[in-house]
């Protein structure tokens, strides 16, 4: 996986932080898995924005709180958000080209439109970058309201085919069982469980815990003997493997192709690099 994102990079990290450039912006902000030494004392001075916990950012102008950059060919809206996120994470701008391979492999196939399932899609990296596509339909959930009207910022900045994309504000269990029961399936999923998630007030799970029903739910709805996953995560390594492994009993470890890798981040000028979670692909043999 080509670990060089087009309009952003890792400057340098270590101390508990990381100096990261989005665009033409530098961002200086914590880093628990950052226990290493800086390289580069005296880049940090160049940061536009500095944070500090646990809502407090520090910038060179007083007015700056949102910009565009664009990130992997993506047109996106930024912003100093107060727990210290900026609406993207950098390391889902890697395995993007894979995506496209997806796309261009379903329409040799004569798959008109490409049916795309993007998942707790947060503000639209994915689905923005799928809508730039032609003869393609991308479902957009996501639980929070705010990240669905980010992401349709974010997918207007790349398109003016709105009609490509339908959003839905809905848990992404639910609405998968839902679409279960419907019998509706996708060429594509993409999805990004969170570590933890709280549905509602009374209800809320981790990524332990759910794996199995998420994996059952994705496997549901994809399309059968051509579908592709795109599943990423942030939780524990075993995670993957018990995905994985609940594929596998799935399929009777026939017609299937699964791989996990390490998602990471490398820093421009040294070889270090930055964990950001792993990506699992699957994908039909037959």
């Amino acid at each position: 996986m080509n670990s060089q994102i087009e309009g952003y990079s890792l400057l340098d990290s270590g101390d508990g932080r990381k100096l990261e450039r989005f665009g033409d912006v530098v961002v200086d902000r914590p880093s628990s898995l950052s226990a290493w030494r800086r390289r580069n004392d005296a880049i940090w001075e160049s940061a536009d924005a500095v944070y500090s916990p646990p809502d407090r950012w520090e910038t060179e102008r007083a007015s700056f709180s949102s910009w565009k950059a664009s990130v992997a060919g993506v047109e996106l809206e930024l912003e100093l958000m107060s727990n210290g996120q900026l609406g993207i994470f950098p390391e889902h701008a890697l395995y993007l080209p894979r995506i496209g391979s997806a796309l261009e492999q379903f329409r040799s196939r004569g798959s008109k439109p490409v049916r795309v399932l993007n998942l707790f899609a947060y503000t639209g990296l994915a689905t923005a970058f799928c809508a730039k596509h032609g003869d393609v339909l991308v479902t957009h959930v996501d639980l929070a309201k705010r990240a669905i009207d980010w992401a349709k910022q974010n997918v207007q900045l790349n398109t003016s085919a709105s009609d490509r994309v339908r959003w839905i504000v809905d848990d992404a269990l639910a609405f998968m069982a839902r679409e279960a029961r419907k019998s509706n399936v996708y060429d594509i999923i993409i999805i990004d469980p969170p570590s933890f998630s709280r549905v509602s007030k009374n209800a809320s799970w981790t990524l332990e815990e759910k794996t199995p029903d998420i994996v059952n739910l994705v496997l549901d709805v994809l399309a059968p003997e051509a579908g592709v996953v795109f599943f990423t995560n942030h939780s524990a390594a075993s995670t993957s493997d018990v995905a994985r492994n609940i594929a596998l009993d799935r399929f009777s470890d026939q017609g299937v192709q699964i791989a996990i890798e390490p998602l990471s981040l490398k820093e421009e000028r040294t070889e270090r690099t930055m964990p950001a979670g792993s990506l699992i692909t699957l994908s039909h043999t037959s």
